[in-house]
């Protein structure tokens, strides 16, 4: 669906007390909080006075949960469950039904042989006028609707909408809907979006293959983060309805899905409705945890060299650990505030310090469900080697090895993250998307214990980490050499 940056840290979850920020009151730290007799989760936040609801619900389950040879299959299924189902999307399903089962298996049969088979096209014609492409969205847009999307990230797969208000009702038939009896139709026509999705994302810039190669590298074969959420093309070409199927019915258990919802409405009566609605799909184990599957191997490391169209540069990664929510994995973001923006380390001393030898440099702590790593991205200013960016790089973590964290500079890098937060938060579909992220990743009560972390984040804490992790002869580098020279 849409494209849309998630985010990789609870840095962009946390929000700040009005005492940090000097402003209002900041939303509600602890929505109410239930859960269905089938497992599912609902987190509600009650802001009176609003005219749309921050609607999302998210899975536990990303393209991490790709199993080898169907790697792209769970951004697939965040496609196909706009398709409707026995309900929704068809003029007559009993009239549907057994030309959809055929259409399968000679579609099946046409990706065995590698070509059409007889008969595929002419079933395709007769769905054709028994299928009404877009009518899930189109009954939601009719309502008043608006921000429909949906994203596939490594550890979840989240659908939202903007819903007035009084359609609260229609959110909860059309969302359960899907969920109790979904129609993957349109199968080829998905495959094709995604395909296209793929040619914008990474195929039209000079980098973006790159970096994912670069993460196929450093987190090597077998790894759940190997491979991007949009999967390979040439196992996405193969994928059938039979794959998404399964795929749906191992990840898309009502034990694995929290929904969070934010507006002027009622736990009572929000409550009432997802037991109505929700309540009709079949629970599982109330065991919530990583899908079954082999043992998750140590990142590989491996490094990169290429050329490209694009200004040379270099990416350091480092790895760190899974994701949290304390301790070092929030001492690690605070550094990464630390060397980011115009008044950061990087911009300060790379970019317009005496290195000088960068156009521009950030640095980012990339935290997930089965691991972390910390990067710092540079690129050359006139003149500069790849090898002086890599340099320029270590002699800057030296300085901070040997001087230290000034206390004034960490109080500001505080302040801003926090302040960052609180503005993330005040609009009801930022606190609803980064309340599922917390909740899939380990408990919404994780947002107030980052907070707090990193509040607390000392000078100390700064430089242990540095020490721990950041050491040159466990990372991986992508070096981008600009193609033509200089």
């Amino acid at each position: 669906m849409k494209p849309t940056r998630w985010l990789v840290a609870l840095s962009a979850m946390a929000f700040a007390t009005p005492a940090a920020t000097g402003q209002s009151p900041p939303p509600k730290l602890e929505p109410a909080h239930f859960q269905l007799d089938n497992g599912m989760t609902f987190l509600v936040v009650e802001r009176p006075g609003r005219r749309l609801l921050a609607a999302v619900w998210a899975v536990r389950g990303g393209s991490a949960a790709d199993p080898p040879t169907r790697r792209g299959v769970a951004h697939v299924v965040e496609h196909l469950l706009y398709a409707g189902s026995r309900t929704i999307g068809t003029r007559d399903w009993e009239a549907e039904a057994p030309l959809l089962n055929r259409w399968e298996r000679l579609y099946e049969q046409s990706v065995h042989r590698g070509a059409s088979v007889p008969g595929l096209t002419d079933v395709e014609q007769r769905l054709a006028g028994l299928q009404l492409p877009g009518a899930y969205a189109g009954l939601y847009t009719r309502a008043g609707a608006v921000g429909i999307e949906a994203f596939t990230r490594h550890d979840m797969t989240a659908f939202q909408a903007l819903v007035p208000t009084e359609k609260l009702e229609l959110w909860f038939w059309l969302e359960s809907d899907r969920l109790l009896e979904p129609v993957f139709r349109g199968f080829r026509r998905e495959l094709a979006v995604v395909e296209q999705e793929r040619r914008q994302r990474i195929d039209s810039g000079p980098t973006a293959a790159w970096f994912e190669r670069f993460d196929a590298a450093y987190w090597g074969a077998g790894h759940p983060y190997a491979h991007s959420p949009g999967g390979e093309r040439l196992e996405v070409e193969r994928l059938l309805p039979e794959d998404a199927r399964t795929h749906f019915e191992a990840v898309y258990r009502p034990e694995r899905i929290v929904a969070v919802l934010i507006g002027d409405l009622s736990v009572p009566r929000v409550r009432e409705l997802a037991e109505r609605y929700f309540g009709r799909l079949g629970g599982g184990s109330r065991k919530v945890g990583t899908l079954a599957g082999p043992k998750v191997p140590e990142p590989a490391l491996g490094s990169l060299e290429g050329l490209c169209a694009c200004r040379s540069q270099v990416e350091i990664r480092y790895p760190t650990l899974p994701f949290a929510a304390a301790g070092d994995a929030v001492a690690l973001d605070v550094l990464a505030g630390l060397l980011n923006s115009r008044s950061g380390r990087l911009y300060r001393e790379l970019v317009v310090g005496g290195d000088r030898v960068a156009y521009a440099a950030s640095a980012e702590h990339v935290s997930r469900k089965l691991g972390g790593y910390f990067a710092v991205r540079i690129e050359a200013g006139e003149g500069a080697s790849l090898e002086e960016l890599t340099a320029a790089w270590d002699r800057l973590l030296g300085r901070v090895r040997d001087d230290g964290i000034d206390d004034a500079e960490l109080a500001r890098v505080r302040r801003q993250l926090v302040t960052d937060s609180w503005r993330q938060l005040e609009q009801d579909a930022g606190m609803a998307q980064r309340l599922a992220v917390a909740e899939v990743l380990g408990g919404h009560g994780q947002l107030a214990q980052w907070l707090d972390a990193a509040s607390a984040a000392s000078g100390d804490d700064l430089e242990r980490v540095v020490d721990r992790y950041l050491v040159s002869a466990e990372r991986a580098v992508l070096s981008l050499a600009r193609a033509g020279g200089s």
